[in-house]
């Protein structure tokens, strides 16, 4: 089927002032003007007026599940919710379990595992699964951290096709023995996410610091594939990131956080909103941070493309619209457009053809944009 969206406004780097897209097969085959789609043959495509709304990329999200109280259904209403109520296409699904659940009954875990990232791999929505483990406390001691590598080894026996399970844990609770986890985590090829929130940034730092160049020595280095990614770090240092450089992390602001810093040090960084918040929300604090504000570009790649580089085995040019990409996008109901810099109050149109700066939502603080409908792959 192939299908003629216009009248409206596509965010695309390809062609940044596209007004109408044409979908073929599940892929982006053209992007172009009005005026172009108006002199196509439209007896073999089905016409969508856009009613000046805005096509972007979808949002990649950051879903938690308990997993003793999930099952398949339950994953299967969280992810349409994400995608019809957020405008996801892709998310991490993190399901926490605890040590003694894995430690009473690893056969029953395991089994449990099994059904709900089979049912998370059969939604359309593209998941990246992770197990937190929980009730971990590291002494300093190998035996201490012994239910990261039970874990491990149960986490071969569950396996899903395209996917594999990533492993996240609280850096606090793990920080004596941080260098056998990442290490144990290397070899298995695994992703870790470490949980920082509410942590003292500095301790943060100085823990992956010192266990990266441990790693080094060691020749243990996670894969550039699956960096560790710091969840809920954030710092008024710059100092900070600066030291984060160049160490192999990924950082996920969980909340509005020093997004500009980060971009400005070369620290790579995503973003993820608070479970059922509108990511809109996030870009909003983002751009309205009272000490670090950055533009509307700014804070929606960190959800979107700058979300799909810290995902393990990303597909090539996710997060994006361009001609051969897979057509997966929302459609947003918009107010206005506008090329948004930090603290600017009104809209800054670029009539600058060379500038080739996509539109997005001009945001003021308070009127978010309303999501009509997200596709993925066409569908």
């Amino acid at each position: 089927m192939s299908e003629l969206l216009h009248n409206g406004t596509v965010h695309s780097t390809a062609q940044p002032y596209a007004e109408a897209m044409v979908v073929e097969n599940g892929q982006i085959s053209w992007l172009g003007s009005d005026e172009t789609a108006e002199r196509m043959d439209t007896a073999e495509l089905t016409v969508t007026d856009l009613d000046r709304g805005l096509v972007a990329p979808a949002f990649v999200g950051l879903v938690s599940l308990e997993l003793d109280s999930t099952s398949p259904a339950t994953v299967e209403q969280t992810l349409d919710d994400a995608a019809q109520t957020h405008g996801y296409a892709a998310l991490r699904l993190v399901l926490g379990l605890n040590v003694h659940q894995l430690q009473n009954d690893q056969e029953a875990t395991g089994q449990k595992l099994r059904e709900v990232l089979t049912a998370a791999a059969e939604h359309r929505i593209e998941v990246w699964p992770v197990v937190e483990l929980s009730g971990v406390t590291a002494d300093g001691g190998a035996p201490s951290i012994q239910p990261v590598n039970e874990l491990l080894d149960l986490l071969e026996t569950v396996e899903i096709p395209g996917r594999q399970v990533a492993v996240a844990l609280d850096l606090t609770a793990v920080a004596e023995n941080l260098l056998g986890v990442r290490s144990w985590c290397a070899e298995a090829g695994r992703q870790l996410l470490l949980n920082t929130t509410g942590a003292d940034p500095e301790v943060v730092v100085e823990a992956v610091v010192t266990t990266q160049k441990h790693l080094r020595e060691l020749k243990q280095t996670p894969s550039p594939a699956t960096p560790t990614v710091l969840v809920g770090f954030d710092s008024t240092e710059r100092s900070h990131w600066e030291e984060l450089l160049n160490t192999g992390v990924h950082v996920l602001l969980t909340g509005p956080g020093h997004l500009v810093t980060a971009l400005s040090v070369g620290v790579p960084v995503s973003a993820a909103p608070e479970q059922g918040q509108n990511p809109w929300q996030l870009i909003s604090d983002h751009v309205h941070h009272p000490q670090a504000p950055v533009s509307v570009r700014a804070g929606f790649n960190a959800q979107c493309r700058g979300a799909y580089r810290s995902l393990p085995d990303a597909p090539a040019g996710a997060g994006q619209l361009n001609p051969g990409s897979e057509a997966t996008y929302v459609i947003w109901e918009v107010d206005s457009l506008a090329v948004q810099t930090p603290n600017s109050t009104v809209s800054a149109w670029s009539t600058d053809t060379r500038a080739r700066t996509p539109l997005l939502p001009f945001l003021d603080g308070e009127t978010l944009p309303k999501l009509v409908s997200t596709v993925i792959k066409g569908r």
